[in-house]
């Protein structure tokens, strides 16, 4: 993420210096001390459970210590059992998700964590682990995007998350140009079986920022693949339109081949804003220029912070279930939140 240059925000930056340095023992051990308490959407209004077409079912305010925190990625598995998160330090952790008969988010047990693997093995290098996002392929492994030392990672598998020494995949043209601290925030995978992946830019104000998506049909040695690209041709442009002075920090499918983009702005004297928009799948083509739909803000005074995670699956009634996840810098002056929402599909 980029901060504005303000000294509020550089107090932040201080105390993310800290965090930045901290390494994760090896995964495979105890479980990490984790602590999740109860956290409403609004804390002066109890009765508030909605925010637009988004059904609030509940929240989780997750203290980790030193070890789990500064989650920029997130996956759930289809059942809802189980998350992974991966944090821009270099962080996997994995964990169970608890829910009660209602299906409201209740709790967390079972937390792991441990250093993300790179090319050359644990580095302890910011530059070098800088993790955004993560989305799981068909065969079991994943792809995460790093950005700094732009590149998207390939893992072979893992159950609990990517493990094992990664390859890096061909990128979209034009990421050598990428802003340092606004590469690849946004990656996942598509029922049709198509990557996308979204820049966050520079903090520059403007509306439009860079996207692409794989082609269809993208094979080797005549079969049929799984949408990982073999070279950079085989990711194809396109233009998303961010709300004025939001910017892209994470993207999950829909069902119905559509995707939900979750945008993120700071501000001196309003904090931290969150905007979740629905895109449909007709927008999602080479060359287009997309404007999708807000569903919803989280701002005061709703629960908000630095959401930059974002994972959907199926829920019980053909809903969407939504979570968020959000980034808390390893600062005491932030928090790691987890919510979850239900989305149901628009009406035709």
């Amino acid at each position: 993420m980029t901060m504005r240059k303000t000294v509020v925000w550089s107090l932040l930056l201080v105390a993310l210096s800290g965090g930045c340095a901290a390494v994760v023992g090896a995964g495979g051990g105890e479980p990490e001390s984790v602590k999740a308490a109860a956290v409403p959407l609004d804390r002066g209004r109890p009765g508030k459970l909605a925010v637009g077409p988004l059904r609030f079912l509940g929240g989780l305010d997750i203290a980790g210590g030193d070890r789990v925190g500064g989650l920029s990625g997130l996956w759930v598995d289809p059942a809802g059992d189980r998350f992974v998160a991966i944090g821009d330090t270099g962080l996997v952790a994995d964990g169970r998700l608890q829910t009660d008969a209602a299906g409201r988010l209740t709790g967390l047990s079972d937390v792991h964590a441990r250093p993300l693997t790179v090319e050359e093995g644990t580095s302890h290098s910011k530059r070098r682990t800088d993790a955004e996002d993560l989305t799981r392929l068909p065969d079991g492994g994943w792809l995460v995007s790093l950005e700094r030392d732009h590149r998207i990672l390939r893992y072979k598998g893992g159950d609990r998350g990517p493990e094992g020494t990664p390859t890096p995949i061909p990128l979209p043209p034009g990421m050598d140009s990428a802003p340092e601290n606004g590469g690849l925030e946004a990656l996942t995978r598509l029922p049709d079986g198509r990557l996308l992946a979204m820049e966050e830019g520079k903090d520059d104000g403007r509306r439009e920022r860079r996207a692409w998506i794989t082609k269809l049909g993208i094979t080797k040695l005549g079969v049929t693949g799984d949408g990982v690209p073999r070279s950079a041709a085989d990711w194809q442009p396109f233009t998303y339109l961010a709300a004025p002075r939001y910017r892209p920090t994470a993207v999950a499918p829909l069902p119905d081949g559509g995707v939900v983009v979750l945008e993120r702005w700071v501000s001196l004297l309003g904090g931290w804003s969150s905007r979740l928009v629905r895109v449909a799948p007709r927008q999602l083509t080479a060359g287009a220029v997309v404007e999708g739909e807000e569903l919803g803000r989280l701002e005061p005074p709703l629960v908000n912070d630095n959401f930059e995670g974002l994972a959907t699956r199926p829920g019980p009634a053909g809903e969407t279930l939504v979570y968020l996840i959000s980034d808390n810098n390893f600062s005491s002056l932030q928090r790691t939140y987890l919510l979850l929402f239900a989305l149901h599909a628009p009406s035709s």
